[in-house]
């Protein structure tokens, strides 16, 4: 089951001191990659399948590429990880101005919003951390479909506009983002 919160609830909700921007899941070293992976979790698949003979080794290896391949990709794994693809864009302090205009754009009320049938694809994400380094949230975006998230188990619910102002940030501050 998945929660939901508005962007205007999320934000308020965070008490946190510096962000980072990271792009996930974009260009071509990214491209190459799965371009390696996808073959190799497929073939694990079809000998687990035919035969059931993969050693522990490849049945690790299959969990794992099952987990980064199968499913929607979220900067941060239940494990703490980061993405294999992403990079770090940007990191603001709390009183940067970009931090505001941050915040105004998900204090944005919530009165028109987007119903894709389309499987996200976090490309964007926005990591909210205490001083001390301690991550408080990360706000996974996906600006195609118009979908944010926290992680698996809750959706942020913005209006329409706010990914508009979301892919106007991004670019203001030199995020990669599609067009």
């Amino acid at each position: 089951m998945t929660n939901s919160i508005t962007s205007s609830h999320y934000i308020k909700s965070l008490a946190f001191d510096y962000v980072e921007t990271h792009s996930l899941q974009r260009g071509d070293e990214y491209e190459a990659a799965i371009q390696v992976l996808k073959p190799e979790l497929y073939n694990l698949k079809v000998r687990k399948e035919k035969r059931n003979n993969l050693t522990d080794t490849e049945e690790i290896r299959l969990n794992e590429l099952d987990a980064l391949l199968s499913v929607t990709q979220y900067l941060i794994d239940d494990t703490g990880r980061f993405h294999f693809s992403s990079q770090r864009t940007n990191t603001f302090q709390y009183g940067n101005e970009a931090i505001s205009l941050l915040k105004n754009i998900l204090l944005t009320k919530t009165t028109d919003v987007s119903n894709w049938m389309c499987a996200p694809i976090y490309r964007d994400a926005i990591v909210f951390y205490k001083s001390s380094g301690e991550i408080v949230s990360a706000l996974n975006i996906c600006l195609s479909c118009e979908v944010m998230a926290i992680g698996s188990s809750c959706q942020v619910v913005a209006d329409c506009s706010t990914y508009e102002m979301l892919r106007k940030f991004f670019k203001d501050i030199g995020h990669p983002v599609e067009s």
